[in-house]
């Protein structure tokens, strides 16, 4: 908390920005007193620790409206692109990453790694201007950002914002469940299962898949937090109407009720998520209920 408190009002005083550059100092007082930065640091830091401790977050300073409502207006797009890019990466992602695993060192697998390995590497903003040169510019084919009339994105509208965002998060994934489900394949109740003559497909599916998705739960509990960090950029290279890109407008305008409340927000979802995940880890695994109880 304290480091957030101290990054949002070091950027300066949003006073300044919010009125004219004639401003009188009076009126600049004015503003302060308004916003409440005329108090000393210590009591600032109090009132924030309060807010945030009460989900008080207060009027937004540019706009002057109640900062839960701007964030519910936006939060919905922001919702249904990351839902949109996590669907995609589990129909791509769990079926290459485990053809990559069962074949490994054959031509499918080097294919695979190589794609993860682009999609680790190329930053998201590149290959979001890179799918609109080439899909919206040149081609036509799709529209190069934003939502449609009435501000109602159809499914052409997604399909670009999607695939960049699910770029990073298919590539993980991809390149985790290869690497955890190699090290299950060798383990001796996977022999044994083998021996007494279960099916391939059975193994792999049931047996294999079941151990190696511990690791994929935990990155994904963290992976909520850096979605926010990713579509950040993805919203401002399409101009999408989410949270991400209000969190660059509000950086960029020193408005730090915005700023706290969308960091509190993405804190409350990566502990609920790491909550969650902790709770699932007993209905994948036996072995884990069976420790909790001994």
């Amino acid at each position: 908390m304290a480091i957030l408190f101290v990054a949002t009002r070091a950027a300066g005083d949003p006073a300044t920005l919010t009125l004219p550059s004639d401003a009188t100092p009076a009126q600049i007082q004015a503003a302060r007193e308004r916003i409440g930065t005329d108090r000393p640091y210590l009591v600032q830091f109090g009132i924030f620790v309060r807010d945030m401790a009460t989900f008080n977050f207060g009027r937004s300073i540019v706009y002057r409206e109640p900062v839960v409502g701007l964030i519910g207006d936006r939060i919905g797009a922001s919702l249904k692109l990351q839902l949109a890019s996590l669907i995609l990466v589990l129909v791509t992602a769990f079926p290459l990453g485990i053809l990559a695993a069962t074949r490994r060192g054959r031509l499918s697998d080097h294919l695979v790694r190589l794609t993860a390995a682009f999609g680790q590497a190329a930053p998201s903003f590149w290959v979001g201007l890179l799918l609109m040169t080439i899909f919206a510019v040149q081609l036509g084919w799709l529209p190069a950002g934003g939502t449609g009339p009435g501000g109602i994105a159809s499914w052409r509208h997604f399909v670009l914002p999607t695939i960049t965002t699910s770029l990073l998060l298919f590539a993980s994934i991809t390149r985790l469940l290869r690497s955890s489900m190699l090290e299950v394949l060798d383990a001796e109740f996977v022999k044994l299962a083998r021996a007494k003559g279960v099916s391939e497909t059975k193994v792999v599916w049931v047996h294999v898949l079941r151990n190696a998705l511990l690791p994929i739960m935990t990155f994904m509990a963290i992976w909520i937090g850096t979605a926010v960090s990713g579509a950040v950029v993805v919203e401002v290279v399409f101009d999408w109407p989410g949270i991400g890109a209000m969190f660059v407008d509000a950086i960029g305008n020193r408005d730090f009720p915005i700023i706290q409340a969308i960091v509190g927000l993405v804190a409350v979802a990566v502990l609920l998520m790491n909550l969650i995940v902790d709770l699932l880890y007993g209905v994948v695994d036996p072995r884990i209920r069976l420790q909790a109880t001994n």
